[in-house]
């Protein structure tokens, strides 16, 4: 029978982690600040984030290396910092881009936020609907899942009337600004069983829904089946947590 480790044995463990940390955090810091490697000043930035709480220091250091650098990692983090209002103001049009040298770059996540940026509009910048549809495709063929979910839904165009139970009341959502495809419920379908297979469970009801009432593409009711039973199938590894989730925006 093994012995439990005594305080005193716990104590320099963690005292030895903390030493490795602040080694790590040291290394970094040359590499950043005395060679001035792009790579460096960008692993530095996530140690600030995740063992100092720095998120001010992260975000000068993502924004830095991404505008003299062009470090497509630190340009990707820099555009998540302004998505969402913090150590900056919220700017889709500051987003273009530091979102356009990662996506350059095939960072997947970079071209669908990206594309969304153009899907939507501002007062003095309307929607590109050809750009967000180029983009998205991009980040589709680059395996996002998500990307290839949002490009399906697209391809429903705009008749479908979403709606959202916010405050209790149900209140249609305004389309003004957004971009807009042609319906094309071929293309839907496509991209709808390329998300499905990427495990997005919505996608793979959305597929069997079509198939199911033959809209737009030839009625098929064994493939609605097929494609209903992968939508549980997600959903209960979804709940059982064996799935990775992953940030939408």
């Amino acid at each position: 029978m093994s012995k439990k480790p005594n305080q005193e044995t716990i104590d320099a463990e963690q005292a030895e982690r903390r030493e490795y940390v602040k080694n790590i955090g040291i290394e970094y810091r040359y590499g950043c600040y005395e060679e001035k490697r792009a790579d460096s000043c960008q692993l530095l930035a996530e140690y600030m984030e995740t063992f100092e709480l720095n998120s001010k220091g992260a975000f000068a250091l993502y924004k830095k290396n991404c505008e003299e650098r062009k470090w497509p990692r630190s340009c990707y983090k820099l555009a998540m910092y302004i998505l969402a209002g913090k150590e900056a103001e919220p700017n889709l049009k500051a987003m273009v881009e530091p979102l356009k040298i990662a996506c350059d770059a095939n960072i997947a996540q970079g071209c669908r936020f990206l594309s969304l940026v153009h899907w939507n509009g501002e007062k003095d910048r309307p929607a590109d609907s050809q750009k967000a549809e180029q983009f998205m495709k991009k980040a589709c063929d680059l395996e996002d899942g998500d990307a290839c979910w949002l490009l399906s839904t697209w391809y429903m165009g705009n008749k479908e009337k979403f709606k959202t139970t916010a405050m209790g009341a149900p209140k249609e959502i305004s389309r003004d600004g957004l971009g807009t495809l042609e319906r094309d419920m071929m293309k839907s379908l496509e991209y709808g069983r390329r998300a499905c297979e990427f495990h997005i469970p919505q996608s793979c009801i959305n597929v069997a829904r079509i198939y199911k009432l033959g809209d737009g593409v030839p009625k098929n009711l064994d493939e609605a089946h097929k494609y209903a039973e992968k939508a549980k199938e997600y959903i209960e590894a979804l709940k059982s947590g064996d799935h990775r989730p992953d940030f939408t925006g």
